[in-house]
Order: C-alpha cells, then structure tokens, then sequence
C-alpha cells in the first residue's frame, strides 16, 4: 500500500517541528555574580581574551556586573578607554553600586575620557552612597566640606561622615572624632569624639591608632594614662600602615 504526503501538510509539521527545536533551545542562564567576578579576575589580571569575550556576551544581554567587569578590564587599556566608560556607564544606570562609585572616580579625576566634572561625580556619589557604599559617604563627605560639585556645607559633610561611619569606614570614624573635637560642622561633644577615636582604631586607621596612643601616653581628659598600652598601640600603627594603609595608596 502507497502512502501519499500532501506537500502543505509535510510544510506544516516541518515548521511546527523548527518551533518546538526553538523553544526548546533556550538561551544559558545569567551567571551569579561571583562567576562573573571571577571572569573578571581572570580577563584583568591573568589577560585571558576568553574572559572578555564571555564579559562581552553577558555584557550585551543586559548583565550589569557584567558590564562593570568588563569596564575594569578596559579601564588600564588606553586605546580602550571608551569601550571602558561606555559599560562602565551602562553598568551604573543598571543599578550596580561599584559601577556607580568607579563612575564618579573617573569623573572627579577627569579618567576614561570623560573629562572632569564634580557635579556628576557627586551624582554618581550619591548613587553608590544610596547603596550603602562607604566609600562614596566618605568622597561626599570630603565634597560638601570642600563645596566641589556642590554647595559647601559642613553639617551636610558630618552627616555624610556619620553615614559612612554607620557602615563601618575606619577613616570616616577617625574624621568624625575631628569633627566633634572640634566642633566642626557639629556641637562639640569631647566625649563623642573619644568614642568615635576609639571605634576607629579598633577599625585599625593608623592615624586613629597614633592619636589614641598619645593620648594614652599623655593622659588626656578622657583617656587613663596608659603608657604600655600606648606604646603597643604606637607599634600596631606602624605596622597596619605599612601592611595595609600604604598600598592601598
């Protein structure tokens, strides 16, 4: 017996047949961020053309860490420096809190290309800050103190300084503790400032660690005379400043 196809109908399974192929061909899921991270460790550091390659493919579908990887890949490559700027951009409009703090540095440094301007790097400040980045409260401290990008305003610098502190930033504690003894943007409260000293070198900030010393050597108002300690505190500073602090420079 001699079975007969009609021509539409074989037209009709055989495209039926390439939807099913292509629903079912999905795309790879997104990897995690510490995937990505690692990605980005491997196309910076270990200069492998693979790393950036995936960077650029997750990039282009919309991953922000992705793009904020592959940003700081280009970031030390003068000739790609606007490949740089361009994800690095797209990262910090994505929502993504290093982007937004990495953005605003190359702003205020006049970096990538993008030519100085403080006004945006407090935008971008305040982005990363709104994030719970420390390190963004601190540089918007700095601002508002100094008025770059912004008004002067030394209430505004304390507040941001307390934000900072807040989320655990040594040197915005050792700045804090200025504030108060001072008076500085703040009513002056000696007792808060030996607080925030003492919150700070327990937070291992060198300067911190050097003023308590001192004033544990001398006998401040509000510190017991403590020469042993004082000098143990001394030696620490030294030590933390020339492990961490100064390569971190």
């Amino acid at each position: 017996m001699k079975i007969y196809f009609h021509l539409s109908t074989v037209s009709t399974v055989l495209v039926f047949g390439l939807l099913v192929a292509a629903c079912s061909e999905r795309p790879p899921a997104m990897p995690g961020s510490a995937q990505l991270e690692s990605l980005g460790v491997l196309a910076r550091q270990g200069g492998q053309a693979s790393a950036v390659d995936q960077l650029q493919a997750w990039a282009e579908r919309g991953s922000p860490i992705a793009q904020r990887e592959l940003a700081l890949a280009y970031e030390d490559k003068a000739a790609s420096e606007k490949d740089a700027a361009f994800w690095l951009i797209k990262a910090a409009q994505g929502g993504d809190k290093e982007a937004a703090f990495v953005l605003a540095g190359a702003y205020y440094n006049g970096k990538l290309g993008l030519g100085k301007d403080p006004v945006l790097a407090a935008q971008w400040y305040g982005k990363a800050a709104a994030q719970e980045d420390e390190r963004a409260a601190l540089m918007l401290s700095r601002m508002a103190k100094y008025g770059e990008g912004m008004p002067q305003d030394l209430k505004q610098s304390v507040a941001w300084l307390q934000q900072a502190s807040a989320h655990g930033s040594a040197q915005a504690m050792f700045l804090l503790s200025n504030a108060y003894a001072s008076g500085d943007g703040v009513a002056q409260d000696l007792a808060l400032a030996y607080s925030w000293l003492e919150k700070s070198a327990q937070g291992d900030f060198p300067p911190a660690l050097q003023s308590l010393a001192l004033a544990m050597d001398g006998g401040s108002p509000d510190a017991e005379k403590n020469p042993e300690r004082s000098y143990h505190l001394l030696k620490e500073a030294t030590e933390e400043r020339r492990m961490h602090w100064d390569k971190a420079q």
